[in-house]
């Protein structure tokens, strides 16, 4: 006879997000992780740019991961301040596997220990494989 094991498995979400860049003339919204998870290196930029005369208003939504930026386009352009922030870093995206990546390694994981088990148990027997599997 074959013991069935009921695996349980929680798969804990973690939101990735996207680098999101919205340009127009006169402003220019970026939403990244870096963003979202760098809150001190983003309030210390946004002081110095607040300093740039042609720049009229800063809106930072730090729980959001998004900054939007109005400024003058006859004194600066979208371009160069976009360059700006990507020296900053705030354009960077985060490496994580994505939620498909980790289910289809936490599957294949599950797959090849049932196998395992199944091929144990019928070239040691039920017994002998249990304690093998237990040792794992």
């Amino acid at each position: 006879m074959i013991m069935l094991r009921m695996l349980i498995v929680i798969i804990w979400v973690n939101t990735i997000m996207n680098t999101y860049i919205h340009k127009t003339n006169h402003r220019l919204r970026v939403r990244s992780d870096y963003i979202k998870e760098h809150p001190l290196e983003v309030e210390n930029l946004i002081l110095k740019l607040q300093e740039i005369d042609a720049i009229h208003e800063i809106k930072y939504k730090k729980y959001a991961g998004s900054v939007a930026i109005h400024f003058d386009k006859n004194e600066l352009d979208c371009e160069s301040l976009l360059e700006i922030l990507e020296s900053h870093h705030w354009t960077q995206q985060n490496e994580k596997p994505s939620i498909v990546e980790k289910a289809v390694v936490s599957g294949t994981k599950s797959l090849v220990k049932g196998l395992t088990g199944i091929a144990l148990t019928r070239l040691v027997g039920p017994s002998m494989s249990r304690v093998l599997m237990n040792l794992a």
